[in-house]
This record gives C-alpha cells, sequence and structure tokens, in this order.
C-alpha cells in the first residue's frame, strides 16, 4: 500500500512533465500557447481541423490544459 501512496503522485509529476516539456518545444515564442502556426509546425501531418478540434474554448490557441486533454488516451493527439 505504501508503494502506491509513493507511486501514483511521481507517475502523475512525470506524465505532466511529459506533456508540458513536449508543449514547450513547440512554443516557439514561448508565451504558455500554442498558436495555429506553431501547432502545424509542431504536426506536420495533422490536418488544419485537429487544432479547432483540440482549441475548445475556441479562442485561437491551445492552452496547456487543452494540450494535455488532447494527447491523453482517447484524446484527438493520444496517437499522433
Amino acid at each position: 500500500m505504501r508503494n502506491f501512496i509513493i507511486t501514483l503522485p511521481v507517475a502523475l509529476v512525470l506524465g505532466t512533465a511529459g506533456f508540458a516539456a513536449e508543449m514547450s518545444s513547440m512554443d516557439q515564442n514561448a508565451d504558455g500557447v500554442l498558436s495555429v502556426e506553431e501547432f502545424a509546425a509542431g504536426y506536420t501531418n495533422a490536418d488544419p481541423a485537429v487544432f479547432v478540434a483540440v482549441d475548445t474554448n475556441e479562442d485561437g490557441v491551445i492552452d496547456p490544459d487543452e494540450y494535455k486533454t488532447a494527447t491523453e488516451e482517447g484524446g484527438v493527439l493520444a496517437d499522433k
């Protein structure tokens, strides 16, 4: 039981760090969000409709929460 309690928070932090590092590598101007241009440069084979699907709040950029949701299992970018 003790191992589970320690392992779960570590797994959550490592998972978060992974998607954050991936998003950060595409965020060319380091403003914390991905523009359509930054997204297209990072996902060169993605249809432009994918950006629209990931940008769930329709503000024209992909924020960290939207990116995390899209890259999690079952998300729009999970298999990309």
